[in-house]
């Protein structure tokens, strides 16, 4: 399967650092639904070999979202605007390698992806501990 160059990288960190500042309520909004979507959609048609290895995370990116835009769990902005870019950038399939292209059209998705879990890599892992918490919860309630 064809890596990523370095000059294919430095621009997806571009678009990435560009995306996360520029996402409006409305986009935030639209990532954690169109994310969902593009979630089921993907499980029903199989996931993607580039993308199995990160794939809880981006479901769990798509909850976190969710979570933030229902006003279930707080996170910074930034962080919000992240993973918004990010999985937007996930639903579009005409990215820098779209994804129609067999292999290896995910290269850049599993990238961009790769860089937002880096990005809020500290949110993630308390967001980890607060679900695991609630789940907690969700067990006691039905003793």
């Amino acid at each position: 399967m064809r890596n990523l160059g370095k000059s294919d990288k430095t621009r997806l960190e571009r678009i990435f650092s560009t995306g996360l500042d520029s996402v409006d309520d409305k986009q935030v909004e639209q990532a954690a639904a169109c994310a969902g979507r593009k979630i089921s959609k993907l499980e029903e048609s199989g996931i993607p070999d580039s993308l199995e290895g990160i794939w809880q995370d981006i479901k769990l990116l798509c909850t976190m979202i969710s979570d933030a835009v229902r006003g279930r769990y707080r996170l910074p902005y930034r962080t919000v605007g992240a993973i918004a870019f990010t999985l937007l950038y996930l639903a579009n399939p005409f990215d820098l390698i779209p994804d129609v292209i067999p292999f290896v059209g995910y290269i850049d998705d599993a990238f961009i992806v790769s860089l937002c879990i880096k990005f809020i890599g500290i949110d993630l892992e308390k967001y980890r501990k607060w679900m695991s918490s609630e789940q907690i919860k969700k067990i006691e309630k039905r003793k």
